[in-house]
């Protein structure tokens, strides 16, 4: 079955970019999008390094990408099964890695903010 996604609209708000951006990589793409985040995210909260947060912020948001756009891909091969469950799962789970993802940039641009602030303020 081969898959044709259409072109994206000049008005498209950040949400349909990231989406169809994400449903037109390969899994692998995904996956590695997903394995530098939480490796990122690993390092930085067992380090601790200066800015540490900005580190977490990001690689967080990194991991949520990868793991959205792969449960989506399978979210999309749940909904042509007849059981309802294992749709409900994904959705769930594609909920949380995209809530995850706005919180992670809510706290990459309050992180960056903040050490600009505190270098401004010292």
């Amino acid at each position: 079955m081969m898959m044709v996604l259409s072109a994206l609209r000049p008005d498209a708000s950040l949400p349909e970019f990231l989406a169809h951006r994400a449903k037109s990589a390969s899994v692998r793409r995904l996956s590695i999008d997903l394995a530098v985040g939480l490796a990122g995210l690993w390092a930085a909260l067992h380090w601790r390094p200066a800015a540490w947060l900005v580190v977490a912020s990001l690689s967080l948001i990194f991991f949520a990408y990868g793991g959205w756009g792969i449960a989506d891909r399978a979210r999309s091969g749940a909904a042509r099964q007849t059981r309802r469950l294992p749709r409900t799962l994904w959705d769930a789970l594609c909920f949380l890695l995209a809530t995850a993802g706005v919180l992670a940039t809510a706290g990459l641009l309050y992180s960056v903010w903040a050490v600009a602030l505190g270098t401004w303020i010292s």
